[in-house]
């Protein structure tokens, strides 16, 4: 049976981040859209880059949120499909936060509980604003139930990373600007073993294009709706004045 191979998740999560900066603009992939306001009970006025753009939806949205969807032009007829809430955590992510794949792996992050617990504790105790307070309170309730929030930013592309660790299994979940959720499962055995889940058909087609750099890894991907594997609620246990 294989041993837990750190490297291994090191070249999975750089093998995403680098198909998460495309050294041009790709259209194909899934936006950033920003719901502004709701015009009647099935239209919407909707931020798409710098354009405001009027669409119907049936699915309520909710207002002032972003999410990523997946946008056909077709002459003057913008399709937008695909619809996925960003999730909340990535809104609240600290701008302090500018870690590289290489410094997570360098400071131990991914696999030592105590480095992990210290830089959450250093975060705590310098944290300059309640709601940053509040940000790392709940990433150590997370780590308390063996999850562990690791936050990417490269070349001003960020990303989210959950890990949970079970024995010779890994269960993730990423968060990509630009390939948005991803998750599933990395197993350990005599073959390293690679359950992935993808929540665009673009982002599927991409990975699958550049399935050759995780060698030696057995791959399966799929699309499938994707939930993180902890969410950090608006709603705090502590009850801190402002």
């Amino acid at each position: 049976m294989k041993m837990f191979n750190i490297s291994q998740i090191g070249k999975i999560m750089k093998a995403t981040n680098r198909l998460n900066m495309p050294t041009e603009f790709n259209a194909t992939l899934p936006l950033t859209i920003t719901v502004k306001k709701q015009l009647n009970p099935i239209r919407y006025l909707l931020q798409l880059g710098k354009k405001d753009v009027e669409v119907k939806s049936y699915t309520k949205l909710e207002i002032g949120a972003n999410y990523k969807a997946e946008i056909n032009q077709t002459n003057n007829k913008i399709e937008i499909k695909n619809l996925s809430k960003l999730p909340t955590i990535f809104n609240k992510i600290p701008q302090n936060l500018n870690y590289t794949i290489d410094d997570l792996i360098k400071d131990n992050f991914l696999k030592d509980n105590k480095s992990y617990k210290n830089f959450l504790l250093n975060h705590l105790a310098n944290s300059s604003s309640k709601d940053e307070f509040l940000f790392f309170t709940q990433l150590l309730l997370a780590q308390n139930q063996q999850i562990k929030h690791l936050f990417i930013n490269e070349k001003n592309k960020k990303a989210l990373i959950q890990l949970k660790y079970k024995k010779n299994k890994i269960k993730f979940y990423g968060f990509f600007e630009h390939l948005g959720a991803i998750g599933g499962e990395m197993f350990f055995a005599d073959t390293i073993y690679l359950n992935l889940m993808v929540e665009f058909q673009n982002s599927l087609a991409l990975i699958n294009q550049n399935i050759n750099e995780l060698k030696g890894i057995i791959v399966n991907i799929k699309k499938e709706k994707i939930k993180p594997l902890f969410e950090v609620s608006d709603n705090s246990l502590l009850n801190i004045k402002a």
